[in-house]
């Protein structure tokens, strides 16, 4: 059974109106273990796809599974607890409480997941470690590079253990170097054995995965296996 699938999902924005649709008639199924890489331009829908199986939104049409259910069929209040248990998210703008600290940041996720507080610690630590920021722990966010800030971001997606990392342009307000640096780590996540599904416009960064799917105009236009990757020596591009 698939971690995911979509059928024939459609999203539809109305306003008074007019009908605009971002995502057309897509379906594709996501195995566990995958790393996905769902690319396309500005505009194609790539990010509405992200919030329908991410479940920060829900489809107008077709149907959409997750761990073998329909999301139609589980409440708000469910949607929120498998968001928080076993979904993490890494953003383009990291989305860290500037003020707090890389520890305090971390943790955020373990506020809402029932697991008890004495563990938060621990928890946050480990995942910290995990990114290589462990020196970092106590620093205030906003004073931490661009990299770092995404580092912490990680950690945070990671402190649930999740059964799918989802990756949002992560390199986007990044250098050259920190977002290799970056995509190595999200690389390393996906060896280790997680399934993660990078939405991003990039070639490069999309060729990290084993997989691509490219959206057009909300539809998808090819799904396809990247058959090898070899480092051409290019500034860490890889070619297919």
């Amino acid at each position: 059974m698939a971690l995911l699938e979509v059928k024939n999902v459609e999203k539809v924005y109305i306003d008074g109106e007019v009908k605009t649709p971002a995502v057309k008639d897509v379906s594709f199924a996501i195995e566990r273990g995958e790393f996905v890489s769902i690319m396309g331009p500005s505009g194609s829908g790539k990010s509405t796809l992200l919030h329908i199986i991410g479940f920060l939104d829900r489809q107008t049409n077709g149907q959409y599974f997750f761990d073998g259910k329909a999301m139609d069929d589980y409440s708000e209040d469910g949607l929120a607890h498998i968001r928080n248990k076993k979904m993490g998210f890494i953003f383009q703008s990291f989305n860290l409480l500037p003020r707090a600290t890389v520890l305090e940041n971390v943790k955020l996720p373990l506020l809402y997941s029932g697991t008890k507080e004495d563990l938060w610690d621990d928890m946050a630590r480990k995942a910290i470690e995990s990114v290589g920021l462990s020196h970092r722990t106590n620093h205030i966010a906003a004073k931490l590079s661009g990299g770092e800030k995404q580092r912490v971001a990680i950690a945070r997606a990671l402190v649930n253990d999740p059964n799918v990392i989802f990756a949002d342009e992560p390199t986007g307000n990044l250098d050259s170097k920190s977002g290799e640096q970056v995509m190595e780590m999200i690389k390393k996540l996906h060896d280790e054995g997680h399934t993660v599904i990078l939405i991003t416009h990039e070639t490069y960064t999309a060729e990290y995965a084993n997989r691509i799917i490219k959206l057009y105009d909300g539809l998808v236009e090819s799904d396809e296996k990247v058959i090898r990757r070899t480092n051409n020596g290019n500034n860490g591009h890889f070619s297919k």
